[in-house]
């Protein structure tokens, strides 16, 4: 009991802030209790507001106790109970090789992206109301590897259907690295290979495991480079989610193409809900293109969601559904 008593000593001790804590509910618990058994804030015939207090009171003392008992107790049996598991599995020359792929996959992400830029081209915008367009947008990811075993992409990436339902296409895909060559597969054989399919909620998906790789891994905190082509279906006023699925620092979008003086293009950070303001740029060869920068960083799933509109329609708000969030 007694060696129970000096651990327990142990562990608050080296918590300043976990022992503040409880010094302020308790400070607080004894003041409703005070006020409510003494005279000094309500006299004689406020029974409603005294027994209110006694009863904040009550609760305080509760609370002080519990978190005084358990919590450092329940905090020191987590560790000892994980902590053998974790340190054996991170040390141990007998972990198989399996269990300590599967640790590290929870406990950091494989790489991160340092700029994701997305350039959009759309052609002429028809004046007529049910005449479709389809743009073409090119992905293009600089990364940085965190995976000690080396990186190459292999989870599944997905791109909403278009106007009407009509599938996206994924047309071209490419892979490079610090010391790897290029990598490239156009979309007959990412098809060939099986690596293109639908979901039931028609998103076009591209499983990159499934295209195999030509170069050796790109080694930790290398840097590297990967490139996809899609073809989306739309009208000339829709909506399409930008979003990737790891942590991406920089974040830029290019719209191009005969269409940008047609139309009138929004993008929103969801999440944030901040507008991000474009800047219009007219180019060498004397065409416009609209450059759209985010410098926060973006976490894992978050979307942006660009919008577009012929300039003489009238504005309407974006609804997003959940389900349409893909982007590339």
């Amino acid at each position: 009991m007694l060696d129970n008593f000096r651990q327990y000593l142990t562990l608050i001790k080296h918590r300043r802030g976990f022992v503040l804590g409880l010094g302020v509910v308790l400070l607080v618990a004894v003041t409703c209790e005070v006020v409510a058994h003494t005279n000094l804030v309500w006299g004689v015939g406020q029974e409603g507001e005294r027994a209110l207090a006694a009863g904040f009171g009550d609760a305080f003392i509760i609370a002080f106790v519990l978190a005084l008992l358990v919590d450092p107790a329940a905090q020191h049996q987590f560790a000892k109970e994980w902590g053998r598991d974790l340190y054996w599995a991170i040390f141990s020359p007998n972990a198989p090789q399996e269990f300590r792929d599967a640790l590290q996959v929870l406990a950091a992400p494989i790489s991160y992206i340092s700029r994701c830029t997305y350039e959009i081209t759309f052609p002429d915008a028809d004046p007529r109301a049910d005449k479709g367009l389809q743009f073409c947008m090119q992905v293009k990811l600089s990364g940085v590897t965190l995976n000690r075993r080396g990186f190459r992409p292999s989870e599944k990436v997905f791109c909403p259907s278009g106007r009407e339902g009509i599938p996206s296409r994924y047309c071209y895909w490419s892979f490079e690295g610090d010391e790897t060559d290029r990598e490239e597969y156009t979309e007959t054989e990412m098809e060939a290979l099986g690596a293109l399919s639908h979901d039931g909620g028609g998103n076009t998906v591209l499983d990159q495991a499934l295209l195999p790789p030509q170069q050796k891994l790109v080694r930790f905190q290398g840097r590297y480079k990967v490139e996809r082509h899609i073809k989306v279906m739309s009208t000339l006023s829709d909506y399409f989610p930008l979003r990737q699925d790891l942590i991406v620092l920089t974040q830029v979008v290019v719209i191009k193409g005969p269409a940008v003086t047609d139309l009138d293009f929004t993008l929103i950070q969801l999440g944030s809900g901040t507008q991000v303001p474009g800047r219009s740029d007219t180019r060498p060869d004397g065409n416009i293109e609209l450059n759209f920068e985010l410098a926060s960083v973006a976490f894992p799933g978050q979307a942006n969601i660009l919008s577009w509109r012929p300039k003489t329609a009238p504005h309407k708000p974006v609804t997003v559904g959940l389900t349409a969030l893909g982007g590339g």
